[in-house]
């Protein structure tokens, strides 16, 4: 009877803890277009033409929101990532050990919050190493990530090397040092569907980042006009563009559990 009772308890702690995992998928397009490097040429809002050459974004500080309103916030020490459109599996990051329950939408910050940009270097590893993967993200000169960075060409650039470069950060600045505070974030709703985290397989959310949006909202940038923008004050009109850049595209086909799935800090 001892024993039945025991196995009863463990089974009901079991499914209390049950926990699954969710891939996040990020397919890049310009308006509705997949973004091909170099290959293919877009129109931005001005009637200005371009193609895109490099295209890098973080993501980090993820939570999922659960029907009641509540919401599961990822570990932060698991929660940064950089997506490369040169790198299709940065594209897809799988969050582990979710608990089990009903989700309705997903936040996360477009770049690096202020307190990890200011943080011991040994806390930044990874996707935020700034000796390794992520010094091509990270500005010596200000102390600070890149969040969104898009390069490309213009025939209207009127110059010998027609390129435009749009690299955005700035989170506040440290101490005295204070900067403009780009940091935005993502409110993603699964509009009338809801994800059903089980403790079996991944569910794969679809979302689509529009980054022609980089360009065209409140503020529609000329290339022509604006070919460089980094960390002055023109950056903000940017980010107040880009900030509506991500929504959801749908769940996708349920992946295979992979129970040795890496996750650590800035994993990609």
């Amino acid at each position: 009877m001892k024993k039945l009772i025991f196995l009863l308890l463990m089974c009901s702690v079991s499914l209390v803890n049950a926990q699954g995992s969710v891939s996040l998928q990020f397919e890049n397009f310009v308006g509705n277009e997949p973004v091909a490097l170099k290959d293919k040429n877009y129109t931005n809002a001005t009637g200005e033409q371009f193609n895109i050459t490099l295209l890098y974004y973080y993501v980090s500080n993820l939570r999922l929101v659960r029907k009641d309103g509540s919401e599961y916030i990822v570990p932060q020490d698991e929660s940064y990532f950089l997506i490369r459109e040169n790198k299709p599996e940065t594209k897809t990051i799988t969050l582990n050990n979710i608990p089990k329950g009903t989700y309705t939408g997903v936040n996360f910050v477009i770049g690096i919050d202020s307190v990890r940009s200011a943080s011991d270097i040994s806390q930044r590893k990874g996707c935020l190493d700034v000796g390794g993967d992520g010094k091509d993200m990270y500005w010596a000169w200000n102390s600070g990530y890149i969040f969104v960075k898009m390069e490309g060409t213009s025939p209207q650039i009127d110059r010998k090397d027609p390129v435009f470069m749009y690299h955005i950060g700035l989170f506040g600045g440290i101490g005295d040092k204070k900067t403009l505070n780009n940091i935005r974030i993502a409110n993603i709703n699964f509009e009338e569907k809801a994800l059903k985290i089980k403790s079996k397989g991944n569910a794969v959310i679809g979302i689509k980042t529009d980054v022609s949006k980089i360009m065209n909202g409140e503020t529609n940038i000329s290339m022509a006009k604006n070919p460089v923008v980094m960390g002055g004050p023109y950056s903000a009109k940017i980010t107040e563009n880009y900030k509506t850049m991500f929504s959801f595209a749908g769940f996708k086909k349920e992946l295979t559990a992979q129970p040795n799935t890496k996750v650590a800090l800035g994993m990609n």
